[in-house]
């Protein structure tokens, strides 16, 4: 038995042109949006904080100059006593 056969290009192009139709008629101004979760915006707000403590004094910055100078002219040395004590943490 057979209804009403339609043949496939016209039921193809009766297709597309609903699609289209459907297409232009649910079109809504694009916009975009995000949201972080809460995960991200505690991430964000540590990672913040430790670039806050990492940033050095000027005292700090010529301190170490100085060292990077003096191991650069092979003239930094430290005692054995004293790398003992900041190993035991005295």
């Amino acid at each position: 038995m057979k209804i009403n056969s339609i043949p496939p290009k016209e039921l193809i192009s009766q297709y597309i042109h609903v699609r289209e139709k459907t297409v232009l008629e649910s079109q809504e101004p694009a916009t975009d949006k995000a949201e972080l979760t809460s995960e991200a915006k505690t991430f964000s707000a540590a990672l913040k904080a430790a670039k806050e403590a990492m940033e050095r004094t000027p005292e700090e910055l010529e301190h170490i100059s100085k060292v990077a100078n003096q191991v650069e002219n092979n003239a930094y040395s430290v005692s054995g006593e004293e790398v003992a004590k900041k190993i035991l943490g005295e």
